[in-house]
């Protein structure tokens, strides 16, 4: 997976010269789709702001660029999901890592842009994932099979539903124990990025998928529509808006982070991401930008 700088030249020939490409030092960041285009827009800023380092960006899931972080394939693994257990087992020496958090994303429960519905709540949608409900007519809509839509369990997306909604972690741990081995509907549809996501549904009058609320409306603008959501069915119902994911109203959120073993490019690139240029980036994906207590230590740390 190594990039050469023959080949970084080639991708980023657009950006800069090629007299001053071969002195550059590559930056290989993979990961979390849901992150995916929002650093890649980040990496173009970056690459135009210096002329010591190009970044290049890919996907995977977040599972993959942990994976690709450990053996040595990448520089900065991109997750948007917590370092579990597993994380933490692929991570070995923990102590040699850094994870940073660069900004808070909602997670969007999107249908096809005909579908009546306009809210849903926890357990609705987890009988949806799990087969016990399998018609829009029993949630008040269209005589329609319902078709969920799932990411591979590469994705830190996918882990996140999978604990926080189809086993529901959010509705407490007693909750949670009871549900804790349920599984996914095995008629459930499993897409590998969210474009194909957004084109399934966008092309599938029953679908109900997820991802994160910057990438469906910066990609899904037309195709999806992104339901109301709330814990319980007494509400409130809300939209994963960036004010309500600040007031922590809306329930369905989760932080977006870069992990990576400290090196003079690698601080480079985070120190970009977490400054003002990057942060600004970050909120016109329309992203949290990252808590301004996540901002000072970093910056702390690459003073030193």
């Amino acid at each position: 997976m190594a990039l050469s700088l023959v080949s970084a030249c080639a991708i980023f020939a657009v950006l800069v010269p090629l007299a001053g490409c071969a002195k550059r030092s590559g930056i290989l960041i993979a990961g979390s789709e849901t992150m995916k285009d929002a650093i890649a827009l980040l990496a173009q800023d970056f690459n135009r702001a210096q002329d010591r380092y190009i970044a290049r960006v890919s996907g995977g899931g977040s599972k993959q660029g942990i994976e690709d972080l450990t053996y040595g394939r990448i520089d900065i693994a991109m997750t948007s999901n917590d370092i579990n257990e597993t994380h933490l087992a692929a991570l070995a020496d923990i102590s040699k890592f850094e994870k940073v958090e660069i900004g808070y994303d909602g997670l969007a429960i999107l249908v096809h842009p005909e579908n009546p519905l306009r809210q849903i709540y926890l357990q609705q949608y987890a009988n949806i994932l799990s087969g016990k409900t399998t018609n829009w007519k029993e949630l008040g809509g269209k005589d329609l099979p319902i078709i969920p839509v799932l990411r591979d369990r590469k994705s830190g997306t996918e882990a996140y539903v999978r604990e926080h909604i189809l086993r529901r972690r959010d509705l407490g741990e007693p909750v949670y124990a009871v549900f804790r081995n349920t599984e996914y509907a095995p008629h459930a549809v499993v897409k590998k990025n969210n474009q194909e996501i957004i084109e399934f549904v966008a092309s599938h009058a029953g679908a109900i998928a997820y991802m994160g609320v910057g990438v469906a409306k910066a990609e899904g603008r037309g195709k999806v529509k992104i339901l109301e959501y709330a814990l319980t069915k007494e509400g409130p119902f809300l939209t994963p808006s960036i004010e309500n994911i600040q007031s922590g109203k809306y329930r369905l959120a989760r932080p977006l982070a870069l992990v990576y073993v400290p090196s003079a490019k690698s601080d480079a690139f985070v120190a970009y991401a977490l400054g003002e240029a990057g942060q600004r980036k970050i909120l016109e994906y329309e992203y949290m930008q990252a808590a301004p207590t996540t901002v000072l230590v970093i910056e702390k740390r690459l003073q030193k």
